[in-house]
């Protein structure tokens, strides 16, 4: 059973059993700054349920969204009294779902996406043909 957990000096509510942050993994990478870097987002980009951004801090992620295979019909932890140490160390003041705003500061879901906002920034990222 998932236990929920009240902070009453910022959301009373926080932890309710949405399971949004059991629907993905995000990786923390290296900023780009090389054409191969940004090849390397592209082609990230490219695969089914990935995702790229860019946070508030302006550091850069590789998300994977792709459920926790621990989650039952209900979007709970079947479990949870022994869930990973990532788990248990996850603060809910940072969840997004009770966030005034979105995690990423700006965000790639296509290819095509990412080369928009490289010609938008005048970024020169293709190799010669």
């Amino acid at each position: 059973m998932k236990t929920i957990h009240h902070h009453p000096e910022k959301n009373k509510h926080l932890c309710s059993g949405c399971d949004d942050c059991c629907h993905y993994i995000a990786v923390e990478i290296d900023r780009p700054a090389s054409k191969k870097d940004y090849q390397n987002i592209i082609w990230f980009l490219l695969h089914k349920n990935v995702k790229v951004y860019i946070d508030w801090d302006n550091n850069w992620y590789l998300e994977f969204i792709t459920p926790c295979q621990l989650l039952n019909r209900q979007g709970l932890c079947d479990d949870y009294p022994s869930r990973p140490k990532m788990c248990r160390d996850y603060h809910q003041d940072d969840c997004t779902k009770y966030n005034q705003k979105p995690a990423e500061k700006i965000s790639f879901s296509s290819a095509e996406a990412f080369k928009r906002y490289l010609k938008r920034k005048k970024i020169n990222w293709e190799f010669k043909k």
